[in-house]
């Protein structure tokens, strides 16, 4: 029995000493040129922070190339850098519209002083859109600013007369419902005998 052990730890040792074994070198394909230099196109894009061009490209990359593991592995990681920084870069608004859709975001999901801005800046941008004047007055009377809710909504009724309309049902007036100069506004008395 003891010599049947010696020969297992014999064997366990020569194992353990045994050389590894060399890996194969990568092989190189045919396309392997083409996917490098397409790569590197894409590289050259990226380093100009033309982000969304360089993220087609690394998807081009990626799709063209499935041999080219190596490629490939790098084209997903600057894949991922474009995503990152272009949905990181909101768009920038430019016209009035663009102000109220982002105020009108804003305001829904409660950055009350983000929509005011962005209500003001189309009020700026366009001072002949009552529903700008409407919409800032709406965050205004929710940001119990009184006098900006007031002067907002007298501007937009003058604008479209019927704003007056839907000032009488808008919820976002109600803070101001028993304040007698914007009752005054929509040709009513305030709420509550005040």
């Amino acid at each position: 029995m003891k010599t049947s052990s010696r020969k297992s730890t014999a064997t366990k040792v020569s194992k353990k000493t045994a050389p590894p074994k060399k890996k194969a070198p990568p092989v190189r394909t045919l396309n392997l040129d083409k996917a490098i230099k397409d790569y590197e196109d894409a590289l050259k894009v990226f380093t100009r922070k033309e982000y969304a061009k360089a993220a087609h490209l690394f998807e081009a990359v990626i799709r063209d190339y499935p041999i080219e593991r190596e490629v490939g592995d790098r084209s997903r990681i600057y894949l991922s850098l474009c995503r990152q920084n272009t949905a990181t870069a909101a768009p920038k608004p430019k016209t009035a519209e663009d102000f109220y859709l982002l105020g009108v975001m804003a305001s829904n999901e409660g950055r009350l002083d983000e929509a005011a801005d962005f209500f003001d800046k189309m009020v700026k941008t366009d001072p002949s859109s009552d529903k700008g004047h409407y919409s800032l007055a709406a965050v205004s009377s929710l940001r119990n600013d009184r006098a900006a809710a007031v002067s907002g909504l007298a501007r937009a009724i003058e604008l479209n007369g019927r704003n007056k309309v839907q000032a009488l049902n808008d919820s976002d007036f109600d803070p101001l419902r028993e304040d007698a100069e914007f009752m005054a506004l929509l040709g009513r008395a305030p709420e509550g005998g005040a």
